[in-house]
């Protein structure tokens, strides 16, 4: 599989390569790796949109200035540089995420993941914050989708925290893979996944798990209104700041009550309930 390589070379890594994250995800871009210099982002060959590429960056460019340079790159390729990469991540006292070559560790919640282009290694804030919200909430015998599963890692969580039912959907054919992968590492077998859109959900859910973007939210949030229950959750991240008064507005415009507001350089989650 093809994949494009999109390297930034930025003044103020840590502050700017969240900006730029946030800007790619609206364009498919699903996959980032931090470098000493700036990050480097991986989006499908498939979708790859130079004009649209050429529009955020020319959005970007009016912020501050950046060097930046593409090339086509293997998904062989990306897993090697990941994996020399790749470090344990402590969610909190009770969990870590590693993955398969990393010694087994000591806690109660041991998840063990191999992205392989998929966004989800607990390592970028949005998932940090998911997966620490979800601890405050009950999901014993509850029924979970997880839209934008990603690499699954928020459906496997919600299963080991004792989901009856949880299904995870991507529109990307290698993070459903890639999901399936890691639910049989982690020896989950039941958790179901869908390869598709909003257009695959159906029944309704005591908790909904959205990390995906801005603008997916904002176009789909309506529709995961409409597979909840009464009085079930939604947590909705992968957005910065700046977006944070456009989804509550919307949230609460549908009959959403807000329960948490939760951030971590500059991403945001929101809790809601319905």
């Amino acid at each position: 599989m093809k994949y494009v390589e999109l390297s930034f070379v930025l003044s103020e890594k840590d502050y700017l390569s969240d900006i730029v994250v946030a800007k790619l995800n609206e364009i498919e871009f699903e996959s980032y790796i931090e470098t000493e210099d700036g990050v480097n982002a991986y989006i499908q060959e498939k979708f790859y949109n130079k004009e649209k590429l050429n529009f955020v960056l020319s959005d970007l460019q009016k912020l501050f200035k950046f060097e930046y340079s593409v090339k086509d790159i293997n998904q062989e390729n990306w897993n090697s540089n990941w994996e020399e990469n790749f470090e344990p991540v402590e969610i909190n006292e009770q969990c870590v995420i590693r993955a398969h070559f990393h010694e087994k560790v000591d806690c109660k919640f041991d998840i063990i993941i191999t992205p392989k282009m998929s966004f989800g290694t607990g390592h970028h804030e949005t998932t940090f914050l998911m997966m620490n919200e979800m601890f405050d909430m009950n999901f014993k015998g509850k029924l979970v989708l997880d839209m934008g599963c990603g690499t699954g890692v928020l459906a496997i969580l919600s299963k080991m925290l004792g989901s009856k039912d949880t299904l995870g959907i991507d529109i990307d054919e290698w993070s459903y893979k890639n999901s399936k992968e890691n639910a049989v590492l982690n020896n989950l077998n039941s958790i179901k996944f869908l390869l598709g859109d909003i257009n695959s959900v159906k029944g309704s859910f005591d908790i909904v798990l959205a990390n995906i973007n801005r603008n997916v939210i904002l176009s789909d949030l309506d529709r995961y209104y409409q597979s909840m229950k009464e009085n079930s959750e939604i947590l909705l991240s992968g957005f910065l700041s700046d977006d944070v008064k456009l989804i509550r507005e919307k949230a609460e415009s549908l009959g959403l009550s807000l329960v948490s507001h939760k951030n971590k350089n500059k991403w945001n989650l929101l809790h809601f309930i319905k």
